[in-house]
């Protein structure tokens, strides 16, 4: 087990309908560095440090940051989403832990592009189909591992195929 089994929800968000939503902030039972460069090697990792260190991935729809002693998950609505969310990590990272004999662990740092890098292959169309008012809403976004790049219609498209190509492997995600 490396989480405990308790944690506390910090507000990480609220909109102007006053709805908040919450960080689930865990604390380790031991050390996390040693899982890093595993989790590294298997998961959607937006950034990763191993000087400071630190690693932030995506869980499904969420972004988890593993620090030594702490385990943050964002954003979650209600204690009870939150117990579900620090299960789930947990049950990933015990399982990534339980694999690692078969794993190449990866000790690279990774680094998202800027959202101006990644708004230059967006097709800037501003259509508003990924859910964002403007393609640089959209990169923004991109650059901070909030959102695929899968979400943007206009990419998909056949004429955009050697833009697509590019912002996956700018991304990390080819």
């Amino acid at each position: 087990m490396f989480l405990r089994e308790d944690f506390r929800l910090e507000q990480a968000s609220c909109k102007v309908d006053r709805i908040c939503r919450y960080k689930v902030v865990a604390l380790a039972e031991e050390d996390l560095t040693p899982l890093m460069p595993y989790v590294n090697a298997v998961a959607r990792v937006v950034f990763y440090d191993p000087e400071e260190p630190v690693l932030v991935f995506r869980l499904e729809d969420r972004k988890v940051a593993l620090r030594p002693h702490e385990v943050q998950i964002a954003e979650v609505n209600d204690a009870d989403e939150g117990r579900q969310w620090r299960d789930k990590v947990e049950a990933f990272l015990e399982k990534v832990w339980s694999e690692r004999g078969s794993l190449k662990p990866r000790y690279e740092p990774k680094k998202l592009p800027p959202a101006l890098e990644i708004y230059k292959l967006l097709p800037q169309t501003n259509c508003k189909e990924c859910g964002e008012a403007t393609c640089l809403a959209f990169a923004a976004k991109l650059s901070t591992g909030e959102v695929s790049y899968e979400l943007c219609k206009p990419l998909a498209e056949k004429e955009n195929e050697e833009a697509r190509r590019k912002l996956a492997r700018l991304l990390g995600e080819d």
